[in-house]
């Protein structure tokens, strides 16, 4: 039953608010009345008007806040492209990012993180500031050299963490063999008086590397053996790319006639 009143309800009140019909045609249940008469008193209502004052104080409320936001961006748009811009140099650059990483972390806690392992606390101090250290780098050289050391600094933090822990940390040691592939990388584009002592240097590095990683196997758990082999393995071919640059470099050069 109240099913069926409500069926009807909704009939009568679309009839009624289309003005098919009066309110007394659609009045064929006595029940319903108190609810047609509601819905007839609410169509006729007037819409609302919002408040002149009111809606001026909003309208400039809006109009301020999208000015100040045009205002900041303006300013900071400047201020990039003052900082990018022909007039400062990348010497200039560079040398803001080393003044707000010393003003973030401190030149003690820098200096204090050069010794750090990893799981320390000033430890992700120590490779941000290496990528600092690469950032502020101009010549592919110098690049080269900073990839050379910060590979041989990860594996003495391998060496250490074997020491202490009995165990290798798979990031470390591929950090490790990322840091020497992009040294070689660098390195095999520099003209001969440049490469020379390079070239030796990662020799030098890749020779430890694959003894050192060898030594170690036999102490580590069986489930690290693979991880180890692998790096030996790229060790290995990194050695024999080098030796044949050092090959190639001391081949005498041959002048046609």
């Amino acid at each position: 039953m109240k099913e069926n009143l409500d069926n009807v309800l909704d009939e009568r009140l679309t009839q009624l608010l289309a003005e098919d019909e009066t309110l007394e045609e659609s009045l064929t249940q006595p029940q319903l009345e108190p609810l047609l008469r509601l819905a007839r008193e609410i169509e006729a209502l007037p819409l609302p008007e919002p408040n002149p004052r009111a809606l001026r104080v909003t309208q400039a409320r809006v109009r301020e806040a999208a000015i100040l936001r045009r205002e900041k961006a303006r300013r900071g748009g400047l201020f990039l492209s003052w900082l990018t811009g022909p007039r400062v140099s990348l010497a200039f650059t560079r040398a803001l990012a080393v003044v707000a990483v010393v003003a973030v972390i401190g030149l003690g806690t820098v200096a204090a993180s050069a010794d750090s392992l990893p799981h320390s606390p000033l430890y992700p101090v120590k490779r941000t500031t290496e990528r600092v250290q690469l950032f502020l780098t101009f010549s592919p050289s110098g690049k080269a050299h900073l990839h050379l050391f910060f590979a041989e600094r990860r594996l003495n933090e391998t060496l250490e963490l074997m020491s202490c822990c009995q165990s290798v940390d798979d990031a470390i040691l591929m950090s490790m063999l990322e840091q020497t592939d992009l040294a070689i990388k660098i390195i095999c584009t520099l003209p001969t008086p440049e490469a020379e002592p390079l070239l030796n240097r990662a020799a030098e590095l890749t020779a430890q590397q694959h003894t050192c990683l060898s030594q170690i196997r036999g102490e580590v758990p069986t489930d690290e053996w693979c991880m180890l082999d692998e790096a030996i393995a790229t060790c290995r071919c990194y050695e024999q790319i080098l030796e044949g640059e050092i090959s190639d470099m001391h081949q005498p050069t041959v002048v046609p006639e």
